[in-house]
Parts: structure tokens; sequence; C-alpha cells
């Protein structure tokens, strides 16, 4: 069984993948993908109410995206939006999940446009459900900013996080204040993974440093998540001693019951000469791109974790379409560390982790001189955990 992926909030996404403590309102399913089609049809044919129209839902697109059927999975849940949005007055969270899953799924397909839009919607359905102070709220407005860094407009995400910040400390949400100010050293940490010679670190100490020695209430996870933070910047630098002593703390309590990741090297944009197969017709980077596109290339890839928190197996369970894209994909994955483990009856554990991850490019507009749209020149690789809730490997039969 694994958890929900396209509607969990991002508090949850940022702690799940970093953090100890269990990601928030995971929903585990263990439902087929025809099983979930039949339900979904079943509660429209009877006119069920939104929230378990939503429900269903979103059920059933997350199999289909799961399964690899992107389209399907994004029209099912457009539909959905058509029919449920206006119901956002009476059932806020229901349509703020559902607008979250579309733009997840949209940001996946590279529908940049499609993916902002969802998440305006979804913040506005939770400001307007239960006031713009309220802590749904005011993590919805981080996720805002996540969009406004993931497309490109650092400072305006900045602006949103220092905002957030403020008007979360004056409402007494210390968690939510907490989360912003990791938002805010993360964004400056992705510009100096970026360009390391050119970008100072003194905001991203500073923010850590305040985290770390100067914690909130409750957010205590927060200050772990700094520290580990910190220890990367600093491996990034070339001093690994912070992430050594990561280790030897985790280490000496007796080791973490679930993955902690300490350590990973970001993932560089997949440059198509050097990792893409020179098979695409034409000769000009855009065929070549289109053609790429075309197929539809994601695949879920399976590692284990071991007692040192050293990354074992991995391989590639499920592919559509050529491979070579997903060289640099398992060698960063390789290169991470997490947490030593803690042991059970004197028998070192392991945790199985499994993600999706999606060659894609976004969508242009207006670049061509027509109406037509085209995809950016240079793809991204997008990732989805899709972590089975009991971190057991699959048999060979469910990773076929």
């Amino acid at each position: 069984m694994r958890r929900a992926v396209l509607s969990l909030p991002a508090l949850a996404v940022a702690l799940a993948f970093a953090l100890p403590a269990k990601a928030q309102d995971i929903v585990v399913t263990g439902k087929s993908l025809k099983q979930t089609e039949a339900d979904l049809r079943a509660c429209l044919e009877r006119k069920c109410p939104p929230d378990e129209d939503i429900r269903a839902t979103l059920a059933h697109a997350e199999n289909l995206f799961v399964s690899g059927d992107y389209k399907n999975s994004r029209a099912t849940l457009k539909d959905s939006v058509g029919r449920n949005r206006k119901h956002g007055d009476a059932f806020p969270v229901p349509v703020s999940d559902l607008l979250r899953a579309n733009g997840r799924i949209a940001e996946q397909m590279g529908e940049a446009r499609d993916f902002q839009l969802s998440v305006l919607d979804m913040r506005d359905t939770l400001k307007k459900g239960f006031g713009e102070n309220d802590f749904r709220t005011l993590v919805a407005q981080i996720e805002v900013g996540d969009s406004r860094a993931k497309l490109g407009f650092a400072r305006e995400a900045e602006r949103i996080y220092k905002e957030v910040e403020a008007r979360a400390l004056a409402a007494g949400q210390p968690r939510v204040a907490s989360f912003s100010r990791l938002r805010q050293a993360l964004l400056w940490r992705g510009q100096y993974d970026q360009n390391p010679n050119a970008f100072n670190l003194k905001n991203v100490n500073e923010r850590l440093d305040q985290l770390i020695q100067q914690p909130l209430a409750e957010s205590s996870d927060f200050t772990l998540a700094a520290e580990v933070i910190k220890a990367k910047v600093d491996r990034k630098a070339g001093a690994a001693g912070s992430t050594e002593a990561l280790i030897k703390r985790f280490a000496e309590r007796g080791g973490a019951t679930r993955p902690i990741l300490l350590f990973a090297e970001p993932l560089q944009r997949t440059d198509l000469q050097k990792d893409l197969p020179d098979d695409q017709p034409g000769l000009n980077t855009l065929n070549r791109l289109t053609a790429l596109q075309a197929r539809n290339q994601w695949a879920d890839v399976g590692f284990w974790i071991d007692a040192n928190g050293r990354v074992t197996d991995i391989e590639a369970l499920r592919t559509s379409g050529d491979k070579s894209w997903l060289k640099p994909v398992l060698a960063n994955i390789a290169k991470r560390i997490y947490a030593p483990l803690k042991k059970d009856g004197g028998t070192a554990p392991g945790f199985y982790m499994i993600e999706r991850y999606t060659l894609t490019a976004r969508f242009e507009e207006g670049n061509t001189g027509t109406r037509m749209r085209r995809r950016e020149a240079t793809p991204r690789i997008e990732r989805i955990d899709l972590t089975p809730e009991n971190y057991e490997a699959p048999s060979s039969k469910e990773a076929a």
C-alpha cells in the first residue's frame, strides 16, 4: 500500500522527505485502477455529494498517475474541478485538495500556467473558507511561494515567504513561521547550489542559525531540518564535519525510525546532447525534445536504505520509453546519505523507497509568433515520492 501523493499539503510533503515525524493527512489505498474507476463512476451516477466525488476523483486520478496514464489522470482531475469548484464555500478542504492535485499533475506534464493558477485557486479557496490567518491558508500561501520559486521567480517567492512569516508570528502560528523561515533558507540554498561562487551564504546561515539557536515553540522538527540543511550546505562547500556530526548523533541516540535524508546533491537538468541517445529526428534541440515528449517518459526507481544510512540496490522498477535519461538520476540517488537506522532486536533494518521521476519540459507561450505552443528547449526532471507506507519492497508482480 502507498501514501496519497497528489493532495498532500506542502508542510506534510516537506517533513515527510526530511524528518522523522509522520506526514500529515496520509491516505492509504490498496484499490486497483479498475475499482477506483468503478467507484468514481458509481459516485457520479448516484449524484454523490461533492466531498465524496472529490475523494473518489483523487483516488482514481492517483491510480492513473501511478500507472503512467498522465493524460487521463489530468483529464479526471480537470473534469472534477469543473464539477466541484463552485462548492468551495461548503467544502473548502476537499476542493483545495482537488485543486492542489490538479496543480501537481499539471506540473508533472509541463503545464506551467495551469500549475500556477491551480495553486492560487487552492490558496483562495482556503482563504475564503477559513480566513487569511488560518494555518491552512498560511501554509497554502507558502505553496504559492514555492510555485513562484519553481517557475523561476525567486525574489517574488522570497517576498511571499517573508510576508507569511510575519503574518504567522502575529497570528500566533509558530510552526508556520518556522516553516516559512525554512523555505527562505531552502530558496537561498538553491541559489547557492546553482552558483556557489557567486552566491553569498550569509542569508542562508543566518536563517538556519535562527531556526537552530532560537527555535520557536512547537518547532523542534524544523530545528532538525535546519541542521540537516546546514550540513548539506557545509558539505557542498567541502566541509563534511557537520554531516558526520549528525550521523554520529543519530547513532548515539539509537538510530532513526524513519528515513531522514542528511545529504543529497541537487539533481541537474538533463543535457540532451550528453545524457540522451542521438536518435531523435532532425538536428535541432526543439525537434529532439518534441520527439522525446511524445514518448511520455517516466520511471519508478526503488532503492534500499541500509542500517548505516547508505543507499543500496538501486533499480528502475518500471519505465516508459528510453532509459538513458535516468543515468544522472540513479547516480544522484546513489550519493545520498541518510541517518543511521534504529536496530530492532540486533537485526539491522532497512527502508525501501520508491520515487517517481518524470522527464518533462514546460510549455512556452507567445514565443513562436503564433498561437502554437512549444516546450522549452531544456527538459527537467520532476520527482514525487511513492514510498509504500510499510517501507517493504514490492513483489515482482507489483513492480512489473
